[in-house]
């Protein structure tokens, strides 16, 4: 892929305020070197200490990895994006903090994948440690990072993602969660910055209310340019529910201080997502009226956000502006990596295989590796990240969210074999309904819509909600 942006584009100032930027991550990184403790969650949940203002920068920063897309997005389907990306999510990790927070932090389960062992069994607990390192793969995140390095230095896409995924795995070998965190309160203050003062600049030469009368009538209309379905935009809200399953979100809260610290944190960021996602649209709006045509162009919309950047900021302040972006895709690269790495390194190995917290420790390390080798080889071979993000939650949401809901309810239980099944039936039920137009087609149809015309995640819920209906006890007794 040829390189969306050379360095003879970029003045000297802003290529030294990125590498400042670089080498103040990479310095922070290692700095969180582990101490010789043993303990395993000291590596994976940094001493189960983090308290208030860290929760809430590691926490908004990671949440919001996918800036390229929401700028894909809100240039290709506009204020739209505040009702598909943000109301939804406002609202279930509003019920998170309220309902899920605090029983994470005080009861004793680590991973998502280690509560579904503790609740169910081992059986179900491998399956949904799959699910979860597919939900979590770094791969989009990746591609974002190297359409980034791609575009400031001009080195080729398929390097350009490889160097993001090596620089992403040297801090998180040494340091693990803690330097997960140190580098995300960095990368908080950097990502509101950057667009803070792109909208400022964009104000200042174009008002406001000027700029909304020149937007596209579909632009301005609640359900977008394509004026979506009903039934889309109420899939939109329900892959929102990704937040219950979400392992970044479980992971910081049993690693807050107290229940209580989980529950505000999580609070409190949700004001900073709506004030970035106020940034991030006006900005995605004001992209429409200086980079016309764009999705008609090599770069695509994808690259609207830092053509944007480049066209509008002066000297210095586009440095800090692709620091920015450079901050928002790192703080979900390494997070992601991190999880993926926790998932092969634990909790694929059952109880009785496990040993004392080195070791452990040392096939979390090399699961870094893999997860971010993984990453690599589906990030150089993505369509769209929106596409990703539709696909993934369509599929997987399903198989995770009923089962790690009963395990929060205080009399309902299933044995591990019953959950399994849920899981498993959760995902192949979204996933036959995906792949099933082009079944049809195989077979000499011609199908091009889903069955009933319902969306894969809703006939996955259905299912899944109908089996714990069935398979679920409403007891305590002893399994």
């Amino acid at each position: 892929m040829a390189p969306f942006l050379g360095v003879a584009r970029l003045h000297a100032l802003d290529l030294v305020i990125i590498i400042l930027y670089v080498g103040g991550l990479l310095f922070m990184g290692l700095r969180s070197r582990l101490s010789p403790s043993r303990r395993a969650e000291r590596y994976l949940l940094g001493g189960r200490r983090l308290t208030l203002i860290p929760f809430v920068a590691t926490l908004v920063s990671t949440w919001y990895g996918g800036i390229l897309g929401v700028g894909e997005f809100t240039y290709l389907n506009g204020v739209v994006n505040l009702v598909i990306f943000g109301l939804p999510y406002y609202i279930f990790a509003a019920l998170y903090a309220i309902f899920l927070a605090a029983r994470i932090r005080e009861e004793g389960a680590l991973t998502i994948p280690e509560r579904f062992r503790l609740h169910f069994g081992p059986r179900s607990a491998r399956l949904g440690a799959g699910i979860v390192f597919l939900l979590t793969t770094p791969a989009p995140y990746l591609l974002m990072l190297g359409i980034m390095l791609n575009f400031i230095v001009g080195i080729d896409l398929w390097l350009a993602v490889l160097a993001g995924m090596v620089f992403s795995t040297i801090y998180l070998w040494y340091g693990g969660f803690q330097a997960v965190v140190r580098t995300d309160v960095l990368q908080f203050a950097l990502m509101f910055v950057g667009f803070a003062l792109l909208v400022g600049v964009l104000v200042a030469a174009e008002p406001l209310q000027h700029m909304w009368q020149q937007l596209p009538p579909g632009h301005r209309d609640w359900r977008g340019a394509e004026h979506l379905s009903w039934q889309v935009i109420l899939v939109w809200f329900l892959i929102a529910s990704w937040t219950f399953v979400d392992p970044g979100f479980y992971q910081r809260c049993a690693a807050a201080r107290t229940g209580q610290t989980a529950a505000r944190g999580i609070l409190l960021s949700v004001g900073f997502w709506f004030l970035f996602d106020l940034l991030t649209t006006t900005a995605g709006l004001y992209a429409v009226s200086h980079l016309p045509n764009l999705a008609g162009e090599s770069a695509g919309a994808v690259a609207a956000y830092p053509l944007l950047g480049a066209t509008v900021l002066p000297i210095g302040l586009k440095g800090l502006f692709f620091a920015a972006l450079l901050a928002v895709i790192m703080s979900t690269v390494d997070s992601f990596v991190f999880i993926g790495a926790t998932t092969l390194g634990r909790d694929f190995i059952s109880r009785k295989q496990a040993s004392d917290p080195t070791v452990e420790r040392r096939r979390i390390r090399w699961g870094i590796v893999a997860s971010g080798l993984i990453g690599y080889l589906l990030a150089i071979s993505l369509p769209s990240v929106v596409e990703l993000w539709y696909t993934l939650g369509m599929v997987l949401v399903p198989g995770l969210l009923l089962p790690i809901l009963v395990t929060f309810h205080s009399r309902l239980m299933m044995s591990d074999l019953k959950a399994l099944l849920v899981s498993f039936a959760g995902v192949g039920t979204a996933g036959f309904w995906l792949l099933s137009p082009r079944l049809v087609q195989w077979l000499g149809g011609s199908a091009t819509d889903y069955p009933l015309g319902l969306q894969p995640m809703l006939p996955g819920l259905i299912v899944t909600v109908i089996l714990v209906m069935i398979l679920g006890h409403r007891t305590r007794a002893a399994r």
